[in-house]
């Protein structure tokens, strides 16, 4: 079970899709304001606050919208991993086993 249901996998990639085409819109717009003040030779004295709103409400919308998609979160503590795995698999780490190393070299000086 992955914890996801039609109905809130649809909602949340229409609002995640949805924020991120408001987004989109909002720098669209910072842009399109940027070169109405350059053109009208007016200092620029930051984003109107309609603009701001769009790129927060877009983001809110694109962050909903990922939660939904996301499924069920995993427990962050990190016991409920432990007590699934035996005591000799808590020391075996395959990633650090290295077997080109220098104490071939050194092991054929010393006993040869």
């Amino acid at each position: 079970s992955s914890g996801i249901n039609a109905e809130s996998g649809s909602s949340g990639i229409n609002a995640e899709y949805g924020g991120i085409l408001v987004v989109l819109h909002a720098g669209f717009s910072s842009a399109q304001h940027r070169t109405y003040l350059r053109l009208s030779e007016l200092p620029y004295e930051g984003l109107p606050v309609d603009i701001t709103a769009q790129c927060v409400i877009g983001f809110l919308m694109a962050c909903y919208g990922i939660t939904r998609v996301s499924g069920d979160f995993k427990d962050i503590s990190a016991t409920s991993d432990i007590n699934k795995r035996t005591l000799d698999s808590l020391n075996n780490v395959p990633s650090f086993y290295h077997f080109a190393h220098r104490g071939r070299a050194i092991h054929s000086v010393l006993y040869n």
